[in-house]
């Protein structure tokens, strides 16, 4: 049986990781996380309707969590991972079955989002829904002011009843 040492390069290995270091500019000085640049994720703030159906594609395909991963390697610890996994079926089963329901509902929800939103005809709300918003909205606004102007009539014919009511009392 070959020695699983021959095969390895120790400092060919060491010299990649120096050279990554050197690469993304890390100093022995950076001494938290914070210091260290990273890759942070994509921006998502402004994503468009393509951009959404495909994240749908992805969701649509992913949303389903194995709850076991396929054990390879070592026998011995395959046989021992094995044995714990029985051991902890009735805790880990039940969450990650929870888990794929609130998944399964969360991208029908998001299907139903992007279908309605494939429906207006644009990436973001069109001109013309827009349009006809903003005439809605300007009918609601005038009928407010006709009712303010007639209830204020109102209130003035009401203060001019009790008035003539209690002129006519008085006699």
């Amino acid at each position: 049986m070959e020695n699983v040492n021959d095969n390895i390069n120790i400092e060919a290995i060491m010299a990649q990781i120096r050279q990554e270091i050197k690469d993304k500019g890390l100093t022995s000085d950076m001494l938290s996380f914070e210091d260290v640049p990273y890759e942070k994720a994509a921006d998502v703030s402004g994503a468009t309707l393509g951009e959404a159906e495909e994240a749908m594609r992805w969701l649509n395909a992913h949303y389903y969590v194995q709850p076991y991963k396929n054990l390879a390697g070592n026998p011995i610890k395959v046989f021992f991972k094995k044995v714990i996994r029985k051991l902890v079926k009735f805790y880990v089963e039940p969450a990650v079955f929870e888990q794929n329901d609130v998944n399964a509902n969360t991208v029908k929800a998001l299907n139903c989002l992007v279908g309605a939103a494939s429906a207006s005809g644009s990436d973001s709300c069109s001109s013309d829904v827009q349009k006809q918003l903003a005439d809605r909205l300007e009918i609601m606004e005038l009928s407010q002011k006709e009712l303010l102007r007639r209830i204020d009539r109102l209130e003035q014919e009401n203060a001019a009843l009790r008035s003539g009511l209690g002129k006519g009392t008085e006699q």
